[in-house]
C-alpha cells in the first residue's frame, strides 16, 4: 500500500518520543533530544503526515539570511521508498519560497542514495566537505557532498 504525504506541521514535545525512536532506527549516529529541541525552539522542525494524521517522517531546517539549510530529513522505515521525501521537499520548496528564502542547502553522505533524489529535484553539487561524517566502527570519515537548490 502506497502512502502519500498530505501535509506537514510543526514538531512539538509530544512528537519527541516517536522522532527519537525513528532517528535511532535510521542512523548510526542519531541526533540527540537536545538537537531536536533546539530546532523546535527555532520553529523549523516539522512532522510529515498523511491524510489520517499519521506521522511519516520529519524534517529539520536552519535559516540563515535568505537561505534555508536542510539539516535532517528522515522518513520512518515503514514508509520509505514511496516518494514521501520527494513529496515533502516539493511542499517545502513552495512553503519556503512564500517565506522569501531563495536557496535550500544541504550536505549528504557521498554514499547516500538520496543524493540521486536531490539531483532529480534540481539540487546541484556545489562541492565536497572532506571527512565530514563519522563511519561506524571505523576511524575513517566519509565525505559530504554540498548541494543547493534555487527556490525561486
Amino acid at each position: 500500500m502506497v502512502t502519500e504525504l498530505s501535509y506537514f506541521r510543526p514538531m512539538d514535545e509530544y512528537d519527541l518520543k516517536w522522532v527519537l525512536s525513528t532517528e535511532k532506527a535510521s542512523y548510526d549516529f542519531p541526533w540527540s533530544q537536545q538537537g531536536f529541541t533546539k530546532v523546535m525552539d527555532d520553529g523549523l522542525a516539522y512532522i510529515l503526515c498523511d491524510m489520517d494524521d499519521q506521522a511519516l517522517g520529519y524534517a529539520c531546517f536552519l535559516a540563515v539570511l535568505d537561505e534555508i539549510h536542510l539539516l535532517n530529513l528522515c522518513i520512518s522505515p515503514n514508509f520509505r521508498r514511496q516518494g514521501i521525501a520527494l513529496q515533502a521537499l516539493d511542499k517545502f520548496k513552495d512553503y519556503f519560497v512564500d517565506s522569501d528564502y531563495e536557496k535550500m542547502l544541504l550536505e549528504v553522505r557521498q554514499s547516500n542514495p538520496a543524493k540521486t533524489m536531490y539531483q532529480k529535484l534540481g539540487f546541484v553539487e556545489d562541492g565536497i566537505r572532506k571527512g565530514y561524517y563519522p563511519v561506524k566502527n571505523s576511524p575513517q570519515k566519509e565525505d559530504a557532498v554540498l548541494m543547493s537548490w534555487a527556490l525561486l
